[in-house]
């Protein structure tokens, strides 16, 4: 691979994304990598998408923010075409990110500049939206509904109220918390308790510092029980003094069900790291720890 090439896609894209921290001999391995020793196409044309993809793989903030401002907003397209739903092209989004920026396997760093990068992610994108809608099904076999995993997690402490007198009316009222969240902070719990997700890699998805993931954690798990807690007391024309002991078991084992659940998805992931398979998405870097907190 000539040198002199290299060279000048590393300043095109220095020119480009001044902010953007990236070495050259990082660059160099970058390319080597994913052109091979001798490319046959004009790879050169896409030097700076080449440049910021490198970046985004090393996890710097800023490329990772050009990506989201300048480029992923180019490919909704290709997912509105499929499916229009507005929570489903965010969702796709969210999927898409994580494939392509979380874990020491992250797709950013496959891009080989055979063509415009915009072309190239919204291909991932249909890609993406069309295994959403051929799974939607398989989905709901294999994996228990989010509002399920809240009440339901084996050994859970939560099973004794499900076992109440208050039963029906807990799952009705926490389907119905559930499915009333702001879509953002419904696919924050779904991405921790289905998807195994830990607040670095959360903070590293949604380009913001983990502090600020764990803040809208709290609140999504908040809006949760207060919706409960509402619910519940109207449903059965409860006083203040009688929701009271029941609102601290519903709150207090509602946080031992979702604490009972990440825990034992942690072992489980845990378990697949110490036998020397990939770690989660995200869990060998987290570059969230040098962004602020919102």
């Amino acid at each position: 691979m000539e040198e002199q090439a290299l060279r000048q896609a590393f300043a095109l894209g220095k020119r480009t994304w001044p902010g953007i921290e990236l070495d050259f001999e990082t660059f160099r391995t970058h390319c080597e990598r994913v052109l091979g020793p001798a490319p046959q196409w004009d790879w050169t044309r896409f030097g700076a998408e080449l440049f910021l993809c490198c970046a985004c793989a090393q996890g710097d903030a800023d490329a990772m923010r050009v990506l989201e401002t300048e480029t992923l907003p180019h490919v909704v397209k290709a997912i509105s075409r499929i499916d229009s739903d507005p929570e489903f092209i965010e969702e796709a989004l969210q999927t898409l990110r994580a494939r392509l920026l979380v874990g020491p396997r992250a797709k950013i760093a496959d891009y080989a500049a055979r063509g415009p990068l915009v072309a190239w992610l919204s291909v991932a994108a249909a890609r993406v939206a069309l295994d959403a809608i051929r799974s939607r099904n398989a989905r709901k076999l294999h994996h228990a509904d989010l509002p399920d995993r809240l009440a339901q997690t084996e050994n859970s402490p939560l099973n004794d109220i499900v076992k109440s007198r208050y039963r029906d009316s807990f799952q009705r009222a926490l389907k119905h918390a559930i499915h009333s969240l702001p879509a953002r902070e419904r696919n924050l719990l779904r991405l921790q308790l289905v998807g195994r997700c830990s607040i670095d890699q959360l903070g590293r998805m949604y380009l913001v510092h983990r502090a600020t993931a764990a803040r809208w954690l709290e609140s999504a798990r908040n809006r949760v029980f207060e919706s409960v807690r509402q619910q519940m007391k109207l449903e059965h024309h409860l006083s203040d003094g009688e929701f009271d002991s029941i609102a601290r078991g519903v709150r207090s084992q509602l946080d031992l069900s979702i604490t009972a659940t990440i825990s034992g998805l942690s072992e489980s992931a845990a378990s697949s790291e110490t036998e020397g398979q990939p770690q989660d998405p995200g869990s060998a870097d987290d570059s969230g720890s040098r962004r602020k907190p919102e």
